[in-house]
Protein backbone atom coordinates (compact mmCIF):
# COMPACT_ATOMS: atom_id res chain seq x y z
CA UNK A 1 0.00 0.00 0.00
CA UNK A 2 1.31 3.41 -0.91
CA UNK A 3 2.15 5.63 2.02
CA UNK A 4 0.01 8.77 2.24
CA UNK A 5 2.08 11.94 1.93
CA UNK A 6 2.59 13.76 5.24
CA UNK A 7 0.78 17.12 5.45
CA UNK A 8 2.82 20.18 4.68
CA UNK A 9 3.67 22.86 7.26
CA UNK A 10 0.96 25.12 5.80
CA UNK A 11 -1.65 22.32 5.98
CA UNK A 12 -0.70 21.51 9.57
CA UNK A 13 -1.01 25.19 10.53
CA UNK A 14 -4.44 25.37 8.86
CA UNK A 15 -5.62 22.27 10.73
CA UNK A 16 -4.25 23.74 13.95
CA UNK A 17 -6.25 26.97 13.47
CA UNK A 18 -9.45 25.11 12.51
CA UNK A 19 -9.40 22.48 15.24
CA UNK A 20 -11.76 23.60 18.02
CA UNK A 21 -9.79 21.52 20.53
CA UNK A 22 -6.57 23.31 19.73
CA UNK A 23 -5.39 26.79 20.90
CA UNK A 24 -5.72 27.95 17.29
CA UNK A 25 -9.35 28.89 17.92
CA UNK A 26 -8.30 31.02 20.86
CA UNK A 27 -5.79 32.83 18.68
CA UNK A 28 -8.42 33.41 15.99
CA UNK A 29 -10.96 34.73 18.51
CA UNK A 30 -8.29 36.87 20.12
CA UNK A 31 -7.35 38.52 16.81
CA UNK A 32 -11.04 39.10 16.02
CA UNK A 33 -11.63 40.66 19.44
CA UNK A 34 -8.67 43.00 19.11
CA UNK A 35 -9.88 44.08 15.65
CA UNK A 36 -13.38 44.70 17.00
CA UNK A 37 -12.12 46.81 19.90
CA UNK A 38 -9.89 48.79 17.54
CA UNK A 39 -12.84 49.47 15.23
CA UNK A 40 -15.07 50.49 18.14
CA UNK A 41 -12.40 52.85 19.45
CA UNK A 42 -12.07 54.45 16.02
CA UNK A 43 -15.78 55.08 15.41
CA UNK A 44 -16.63 55.76 19.09
CA UNK A 45 -20.24 54.47 18.79
CA UNK A 46 -21.11 55.07 22.48
CA UNK A 47 -19.34 58.41 22.93
CA UNK A 48 -21.45 61.49 23.68
CA UNK A 49 -19.54 64.64 22.71
CA UNK A 50 -20.12 67.70 24.89
CA UNK A 51 -17.08 69.81 24.00
CA UNK A 52 -14.92 70.23 20.87
CA UNK A 53 -11.94 68.45 22.42
CA UNK A 54 -14.06 65.28 22.73
CA UNK A 55 -14.23 64.93 18.94
CA UNK A 56 -11.33 62.79 17.61
CA UNK A 57 -9.11 64.36 14.97
CA UNK A 58 -9.82 61.59 12.46
CA UNK A 59 -13.52 62.52 12.61
CA UNK A 60 -12.56 65.87 11.07
CA UNK A 61 -10.12 64.37 8.61
CA UNK A 62 -12.71 61.85 7.38
CA UNK A 63 -15.67 64.27 7.64
CA UNK A 64 -17.67 61.86 9.82
CA UNK A 65 -21.31 63.07 10.03
CA UNK A 66 -22.72 63.43 13.55
CA UNK A 67 -26.28 63.97 14.75
CA UNK A 68 -27.95 65.75 17.61
CA UNK A 69 -30.83 67.95 18.71
CA UNK A 70 -30.47 71.74 18.82
CA UNK A 71 -31.46 72.74 22.35
CA UNK A 72 -30.91 76.46 21.91
CA UNK A 73 -29.29 79.11 19.72
CA UNK A 74 -26.69 81.12 21.61
CA UNK A 75 -25.90 84.52 20.05
CA UNK A 76 -22.98 86.75 20.97
CA UNK A 77 -21.27 89.78 19.47
CA UNK A 78 -18.66 87.65 17.67
CA UNK A 79 -20.40 84.37 16.71
CA UNK A 80 -23.67 82.46 16.74
CA UNK A 81 -23.56 78.97 18.21
CA UNK A 82 -25.99 76.06 18.07
CA UNK A 83 -25.96 74.23 21.39
CA UNK A 84 -26.40 70.64 20.23
CA UNK A 85 -27.35 67.66 22.36
CA UNK A 86 -25.14 65.14 20.55
CA UNK A 87 -26.68 61.76 19.85
CA UNK A 88 -24.18 58.86 19.98
CA UNK A 89 -24.28 56.33 17.17
CA UNK A 90 -25.37 53.72 19.71
CA UNK A 91 -26.95 55.33 22.82
CA UNK A 92 -25.88 53.48 25.96
CA UNK A 93 -27.11 54.46 29.42
CA UNK A 94 -26.22 58.14 29.13
CA UNK A 95 -27.42 60.31 31.99
CA UNK A 96 -29.40 63.39 31.01
CA UNK A 97 -26.69 66.02 30.65
CA UNK A 98 -27.32 69.74 30.31
CA UNK A 99 -23.91 70.23 28.74
CA UNK A 100 -24.23 70.61 24.98
CA UNK A 101 -21.74 70.63 22.13
CA UNK A 102 -21.25 74.19 20.75
CA UNK A 103 -21.53 74.09 16.95
CA UNK A 104 -20.84 77.02 14.62
CA UNK A 105 -22.32 77.01 11.13
CA UNK A 106 -19.28 77.04 8.87
CA UNK A 107 -18.39 79.79 6.42
CA UNK A 108 -21.13 82.33 7.17
CA UNK A 109 -21.70 85.57 9.09
CA UNK A 110 -25.24 85.48 10.48
CA UNK A 111 -27.37 88.62 10.85
CA UNK A 112 -29.73 89.42 13.73
CA UNK A 113 -32.69 88.32 11.62
CA UNK A 114 -30.77 85.14 10.88
CA UNK A 115 -30.59 84.40 14.62
CA UNK A 116 -34.38 84.74 14.88
CA UNK A 117 -34.79 82.42 11.89
CA UNK A 118 -32.51 79.81 13.47
CA UNK A 119 -34.41 79.97 16.76
CA UNK A 120 -37.69 79.45 14.92
CA UNK A 121 -36.53 76.73 12.52
CA UNK A 122 -33.94 74.72 14.49
CA UNK A 123 -34.93 74.80 18.17
CA UNK A 124 -35.56 71.22 19.35
CA UNK A 125 -34.92 69.88 15.84
CA UNK A 126 -32.61 67.04 14.84
CA UNK A 127 -29.64 68.15 12.75
CA UNK A 128 -26.73 66.45 11.03
CA UNK A 129 -23.40 68.23 11.39
CA UNK A 130 -20.14 67.40 9.63
CA UNK A 131 -17.08 68.74 11.50
CA UNK A 132 -14.68 70.85 9.45
CA UNK A 133 -12.65 72.88 11.97
CA UNK A 134 -12.14 72.30 15.69
CA UNK A 135 -11.63 75.40 17.78
CA UNK A 136 -11.22 75.58 21.55
CA UNK A 137 -14.71 76.99 22.14
CA UNK A 138 -16.71 75.45 19.30
CA UNK A 139 -16.81 72.96 16.45
CA UNK A 140 -17.26 74.56 13.03
CA UNK A 141 -19.45 72.37 10.85
CA UNK A 142 -21.56 71.99 7.76
CA UNK A 143 -25.04 71.76 9.29
CA UNK A 144 -28.14 70.27 7.69
CA UNK A 145 -31.66 69.51 8.93
CA UNK A 146 -33.29 66.29 7.68
CA UNK A 147 -36.73 66.81 6.16
CA UNK A 148 -39.45 64.24 5.65
CA UNK A 149 -39.83 63.22 1.99
CA UNK A 150 -37.38 65.95 0.92
CA UNK A 151 -33.66 66.55 0.67
CA UNK A 152 -32.00 67.77 3.85
CA UNK A 153 -32.04 71.54 4.30
CA UNK A 154 -28.45 72.83 4.32
CA UNK A 155 -28.64 75.55 6.93
CA UNK A 156 -25.66 77.71 5.91
CA UNK A 157 -26.74 77.78 2.27
CA UNK A 158 -30.36 78.58 3.18
CA UNK A 159 -29.34 81.45 5.48
CA UNK A 160 -27.21 82.99 2.73
CA UNK A 161 -29.91 82.51 0.09
CA UNK A 162 -32.49 84.29 2.24
CA UNK A 163 -30.09 87.17 2.88
CA UNK A 164 -29.94 86.28 6.58
CA UNK A 165 -26.20 85.63 6.42
CA UNK A 166 -23.27 86.50 4.19
CA UNK A 167 -20.36 84.35 3.08
CA UNK A 168 -17.41 84.68 5.43
CA UNK A 169 -14.26 85.60 3.54
CA UNK A 170 -11.59 84.43 3.80
CA UNK A 171 -12.62 81.04 5.13
CA UNK A 172 -10.58 77.85 5.40
CA UNK A 173 -8.43 76.80 2.44
CA UNK A 174 -8.98 73.06 2.73
CA UNK A 175 -9.05 71.30 -0.64
CA UNK A 176 -11.18 68.23 0.04
CA UNK A 177 -14.20 67.76 -2.22
CA UNK A 178 -16.85 68.13 0.48
CA UNK A 179 -15.58 71.48 1.71
CA UNK A 180 -15.08 72.79 -1.83
CA UNK A 181 -18.64 71.77 -2.77
CA UNK A 182 -19.99 73.51 0.33
CA UNK A 183 -18.06 76.71 -0.41
CA UNK A 184 -19.37 76.66 -3.98
CA UNK A 185 -22.95 76.26 -2.75
CA UNK A 186 -22.52 79.24 -0.42
CA UNK A 187 -21.10 81.38 -3.25
CA UNK A 188 -24.01 80.49 -5.55
CA UNK A 189 -26.53 81.16 -2.78
CA UNK A 190 -25.05 84.62 -2.22
CA UNK A 191 -25.20 85.45 -5.92
CA UNK A 192 -28.87 84.48 -5.87
CA UNK A 193 -29.56 86.59 -2.75
CA UNK A 194 -27.80 89.62 -4.26
CA UNK A 195 -29.75 89.29 -7.49
CA UNK A 196 -33.05 89.06 -5.60
CA UNK A 197 -32.05 91.73 -3.04
CA UNK A 198 -32.98 89.35 -0.23
CA UNK A 199 -32.59 90.36 3.41
CA UNK A 200 -29.28 92.10 4.02
CA UNK A 201 -28.83 92.88 0.31
CA UNK A 202 -32.08 94.84 0.13
CA UNK A 203 -30.38 97.61 2.08
CA UNK A 204 -26.87 97.26 0.63
CA UNK A 205 -27.83 97.36 -3.05
CA UNK A 206 -30.52 99.89 -3.90
CA UNK A 207 -33.11 98.66 -6.42
CA UNK A 208 -32.79 100.19 -9.89
CA UNK A 209 -35.26 100.44 -12.76
CA UNK A 210 -33.38 97.67 -14.58
CA UNK A 211 -33.53 95.44 -11.49
CA UNK A 212 -37.27 96.07 -11.03
CA UNK A 213 -37.88 95.17 -14.68
CA UNK A 214 -35.83 91.99 -14.35
CA UNK A 215 -37.72 90.93 -11.20
CA UNK A 216 -41.05 91.62 -12.91
CA UNK A 217 -40.08 89.38 -15.82
CA UNK A 218 -38.85 86.62 -13.50
CA UNK A 219 -42.05 86.69 -11.44
CA UNK A 220 -44.09 86.56 -14.64
CA UNK A 221 -42.13 83.53 -15.86
CA UNK A 222 -42.56 81.80 -12.49
CA UNK A 223 -46.32 82.22 -12.71
CA UNK A 224 -46.43 80.65 -16.20
CA UNK A 225 -43.86 77.85 -15.98
CA UNK A 226 -44.26 74.51 -14.14
CA UNK A 227 -42.67 74.36 -10.68
CA UNK A 228 -40.08 71.79 -11.75
CA UNK A 229 -38.87 74.09 -14.54
CA UNK A 230 -38.72 77.07 -12.16
CA UNK A 231 -36.54 75.05 -9.79
CA UNK A 232 -34.32 73.84 -12.62
CA UNK A 233 -33.80 77.43 -13.86
CA UNK A 234 -33.32 78.64 -10.26
CA UNK A 235 -35.65 81.60 -10.83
Amino acid sequence: MARKDAPSIFERLQMFMEDEKEPGKLITYGIASVSLFAALYKIRPFAKFTKPSDVPLHFLQSRVPLQGTVRRVEPSSTRILLMVDHRPLLPFLHLNSKTYLPVKIGGVNITGNGVSWLQTVLNEKLVTFVPVVKEKEYLECVVAMPQKDQDSLEIGEELVKLGLATVHEPWIKLKDKQVLAYKKSLANAQKWAVRRRNGYWHFVKQPTVLWRTEMFMIDKMKSLLPTIVVKRLDL
